[in-house]
């Protein structure tokens, strides 16, 4: 009887344990919620963090295509101003080649002229 007495002490628990047990049960409750509350909160920073790098980079994108469209601006301006030029330069040169050809059959004509008069008649 004294073997089944002992068996039956070592089986149920004694105050003591039950206490301890208690605490333990208490501690992994906190620890449990202590763990939710950083999950979610790892979640609100997850989603906030992804936010904010969308947003950059859709401030990065509008900032890339303004610049691009402020670029192809001034160089579609710069084509035109260079355009210009080019035809006023052309205007110019188409100038003084009809001068250049004028002065040439002028002085065709006066040579001409001049070899063909006789001079000794002149005077």
């Amino acid at each position: 009887m004294l073997t089944v007495c002992s068996q039956e002490e070592n089986q149920m628990p004694d105050q003591e344990e039950l206490q301890r047990i208690t605490v333990l049960e208490t501690e992994v409750k906190g620890i449990n919620r202590t763990v939710e509350k950083l999950e979610s909160k790892i979640d609100s920073n997850y989603s906030t963090l992804h936010h904010r790098i969308s947003e950059m980079r859709d401030d990065m994108i509008d900032n890339i295509e303004t610049k691009h469209d402020k670029v192809m601006e001034k160089l579609d301006e710069q084509t035109k101003a260079s355009t210009n030029q080019h035809k006023v330069i052309a205007d110019k040169m188409a100038s003084i080649e009809k001068w250049r050809w004028m002065v040439m059959g002028g002085a065709i004509s006066a040579g001409y002229v001049l070899a063909h008069i006789k001079l000794e008649k002149l005077f």
